[in-house]
This record gives C-alpha cells, structure tokens and sequence, in this order.
C-alpha cells in the first residue's frame, strides 16, 4: 500500500523531478563546456605572468652584472684619461678603484700589471706568489691590442669558481696597463639567491659559450650546459636581440621558449631564452618555470573555485526550487480550503434560494387561494343572472385554474406551453372581472420548440396578478398586458399607471420569489424596469442542461 503512495506522489510531483535532473545536466554539460576555456584563459594569463616575471628577472640579472662589471668601466676610465696624470698617480688611482672593489663581497680577488719593454710591474690584493705566477700567465696568452682589450674568462679551480673580468689598455708611451678581479661565483650565487627570493621558477645564466655561471644546483656552476640548447642552439638565443637605442630587445614578440625535464627539479618545465649584455659582453638567461606548479595548480584551483562556485549557485537554486515547492504547495492546500469553503457557501445559498423559493411559492399560492376565489366567486355571483351560459364556462376555466395550482410536481418549472395554457384560463376569468377595462395578448412569432424551454412556476400569472393589483384600472384608462414569447426569454410589459395608494399588505413576494429563482439556477437576465411609460419584466428560459 505504502509503494503505491509513493508512486502516486512520484507521478503527481515528477514534473520537479524531471526539471531537477534538467538543471543537475545543465550544471555538468556546462561546467564541461566551460573547463576547457578556463583552461585555456588560465594557461594564457599564466604565460603573461610568467613574461612578466621573466623580464623582472632579467632586470634583476642585468643589475647586478652590471654592479660586478661598473669597478671594470671605472678602471677604463681612468687609464683612458691617464695621459695628463704621472705614472704614479695612475697607480694610486686603479689601486683605489681596486679597493672598491674588494668591498664587495662577490669579489674575492684584484690585480694590476703595467708591462713595457724595461719593466713589468704586478701589484695584487692577494699577495700569494703562486696566484701573481697564474695571473701572469693567464694575461699572457692574449697579446694586448693596441688600443684596448676585456676578457671574461672562468676559471674553476679546487672547490671555487672564478668569473675573472679583465681590461688592457695600451698607451701612447707603448705601456700595456692591465685591471682586473675575479668573483667568486659559488659566493655570488649565495647573495643572489638570498636577496632575490621567490616561486616564480629559476633562473639560469650562462656566457655565449654556454658555460654556466648562476645555477641552484652549484655542482653547474663553471661547466657547459649541453642539454639547454640540444632544441634552441645558443646562436639563435644571441641572435634573438637586436640593440636600439642602446638597449637590447628582442626581434619579436615571440620570446624563444621550449619544454624540457629539469635535471635539477626533476619535473617538467617551461624555459624561456633571451640575452642581456654588459657592456659588449653578452649574457644569457634562462628561466625554467615548473609547469606542474605554475599551470596545473593554477588551472586546478581556479576550475575548483569555479566548481565550488557552480555548485553553490545549483544548491542555492535548488533550495530556492524547494522553497518555492512548498511555498507553491502551501499556497494550494489554503486555495483548495478556501476553494472547498466558497463551494459549501455557494451550495448552502443555492439551498437557500432553493428554500426561499419553494417558500415564497407557497406563501404565493396560499395569498393567491382565498383571495382569487373570493374575487372569482364574486364575478360568478353577477355572471349567473346575466348569462347562464357564460358562467358555466367560467366554472370550467376555475376548475382548471385550481386544478392546475393544486397539481403535484417536481422543482418549481414548468414548460412555457403549460404556463401559457393556464395563462389562458386565468386571463379568462379576470377579462369577465374586469369587463373591457383589461386586455391581455400572447404574441407568439417563434417556432413552436420554444414553447418546450422552461420557466419558473406561475411567472406569468404572478407578472399579470402584480400589474393588476399595481396599476389604477378604469374604462377611461384600460390595463393592457402584451406577453412577448421570443427565442429565448419572454417579455412582459403593461402601460405603467400606478396607484395613488400603495395596496396594502404588498412585500413583493412574486417579484422576490422569481429572482431567488433564477439566482438558484444562476441566471443573471431576468430584470425588471420601468422604460418609456411602461412596465417591463423580462424572464430568460431556463436550461437545466
């Protein structure tokens, strides 16, 4: 019993649970639609960023390269301008630069040599013959030009790294003076990891030859990175840029990137090449970002937020779809109360008016006896002496009209053909009542299926009754009565000439009992209205269909 409830209730309510599952596939078919695009929005905002974090990085390279080689420009400058200075205060001044640079800490050693055909003069911060013997050879693999010469060189000795920057200069007198230090790169990786801290991936510097000078992985730090440009050659990463107003950028805006497996991260990554330079020394740049954690993580977390978010607005909808069902099924259990409460009050007043009707009826009957006899037996009383033969006839049609009001019958309706029948007898007997002060005509032009529709018991009689008590009857001003039989009403009308005196003990009981009638079978046309000197009653046929 309990399951076939159950599938009652499901087949009276399964319009929501078929709307339900609609929104529950709409909310899958468009987060799947939707995903892929933010996927692709995310990856795209993911690159821009990681552009941007690039450029800032490189930035951060280019500064300080650019503060390691600023103690070299400055040695140029002044051997450039030592010719209107001595010998010795060419020394004092490349010894001081030489001081300044020391003061970094990335910079672990300094040299000075001045070399002509009589003398060669070393000067050095480090005073250890061995390293004044290598510093010598190493300048004397490269004759000095005549002008001006740099070198950058690394130099990887025991557990140490050297990135050795050095400048000849050769000058009028035929003096080649030389300036140099060496940065110890494993220290400088140190300072530029702890200053320039961050998660936006990591960066990788190398020389035009591909050796390594900055890594996170120190063990690379002074050797060729081979596997950096097995995909992207190092002469297309130097060929990238191009100088324009005295600064390098790149030839496009497609910067050279690649996919690679990071032997430091061991993961997946996204490196992008592009070249700085100090001075006229170029640099590269490489930055690896960990797509694993720069575009998966991203993407997953903004499709979750995007879920969570999906899916509160569809709890939040479906909670509003419950609410709204029970607010909708409340609202229909107070309609169909209210409805159930006007249906009695509607029945209990038809009841009423049925009542009332039945009531009135009686009561019009019982008014209509004794006073109708009393007026018919006076007509009879003067009609006996004057014509025997005309009184017998008024006998008959009094016996019919009582015959008629005493007869039995079901509701309070009757045909017209029957009411205009007994219409007849009783005009009959009040014509002789009143001689020719009354007339009364039955106007019948339609066809005669007419006369089968239904109309409220004794209306016709209780209307022509109602006229002659109402309106002042005289040979001067006869009462004429027309009864209009149409398609579907009749019309009741007489010369309204109303009486000075009210009659008394008059309350409308025919009038009131006809439209408590035709409120019970609610019809609204019936009507009474006084219209160009005339009375005019108007009586629809009663359907019961």
């Amino acid at each position: 019993m309990s399951s076939n409830n159950l599938f009652l209730k499901f087949k009276q309510h399964r319009q929501y649970f078929f709307i339900s599952l609609l929104f529950v596939a709409i909310y899958f078919i468009g987060s799947a639609l939707i995903t892929p695009k933010i996927t692709s929005v995310t990856e795209n905002l993911v690159e821009d960023l990681i552009q941007g974090n690039l450029k800032s990085k490189e930035n951060v390279v280019l500064f300080e390269f650019n503060q390691l080689n600023s103690y070299l420009i400055d040695a140029e400058k002044v051997i450039e301008y030592s010719a209107q200075t001595s010998a010795q205060e060419l020394k004092d001044k490349l010894l001081f630069t030489s001081g300044l640079a020391l003061e970094n800490q990335n910079i672990s050693n300094t040299f000075i040599r001045f070399l002509n055909a009589d003398t060669d003069s070393f000067y050095s911060a480090n005073t250890d013959a061995l390293y004044a013997k290598e510093v010598n050879a190493y300048l004397n693999q490269k004759d000095v030009l005549k002008t001006k010469s740099t070198r950058d060189t690394i130099i990887t000795k025991q557990n140490r790294v050297l990135y050795r920057k050095s400048c000849a200069v050769k000058l009028e007198n035929g003096t080649s003076v030389t300036f140099g230090y060496d940065v110890d790169l494993l220290n400088f990786w140190d300072y530029f990891s702890e200053k320039y801290k961050g998660d936006g991936g990591y960066t990788v510097i190398t020389n035009k030859n591909g050796i390594c000078l900055l890594h996170p992985d120190t063990k690379y730090i002074g050797k060729k990175l081979q596997s950096y440009f097995e995909t992207i050659s190092i002469d297309k990463v130097l060929q990238s840029t191009i100088k324009i107003n005295g600064y390098y950028v790149p030839r496009n805006d497609n910067i050279l990137k690649t996919k690679a497996v990071s032997e430091f991260l061991d993961l997946e990554v996204l490196r992008y090449y592009d070249t700085i330079k100090i001075n006229d020394t170029p640099l590269i740049v490489v930055v690896s970002f960990p797509l694993e954690i720069h575009l998966k993580e991203t993407t997953q977390s903004i499709q979750r937020y995007f879920s969570w978010i999906s899916f509160l607005a569809f709890a939040t909808f479906m909670l509003i779809l419950i609410v709204y069902r029970l607010q909708l099924k409340k609202e229909f259990v107070e309609n169909l109360r209210v409805l159930e409460e006007k249906e009695q009050l509607i029945y209990a007043n038809e009841k009423y008016q049925k009542e009332n009707a039945v009531l009135q009826l009686n009561q019009l009957k019982k008014k209509m006896n004794p006073h109708f006899l009393f007026n018919s037996l006076n007509s009879l009383h003067v009609l006996i002496d004057l014509n025997p033969e005309l009184s017998q006839q008024f006998v008959l049609k009094l016996a019919d009209v009582y015959r008629y009001l005493l007869e039995e019958r079901d509701g309070n309706l009757i045909s017209v053909k029957k009411e205009i029948t007994f219409l007849q007898h009783y005009v009959f007997l009040q014509e002789i009542r009143f001689n020719n002060s009354l007339n009364v005509s039955i106007i019948h032009n339609s066809d005669d299926k007419v006369l089968l529709n239904k109309i409220p018991f004794l209306s016709l009689e209780t209307l022509v009754e109602n006229a002659i008590k109402h309106n002042n009857i005289t040979k001067q001003n006869p009462l004429f009565i027309e009864i209009r039989i149409l398609n579907d009403k009749i019309e009741v009308l007489n010369n309204y000439m109303p009486r000075k005196q009210k009659v008394e003990n008059s309350h409308r009981i025919g009038l009131t009992y006809l439209e408590n009638t035709y409120l019970h079978y609610q019809i609204e046309n019936f009507k009474t209205e006084i219209l160009d000197g005339k009375f005019i009653c108007t009586l629809p046929f009663i359907d019961l269909k």
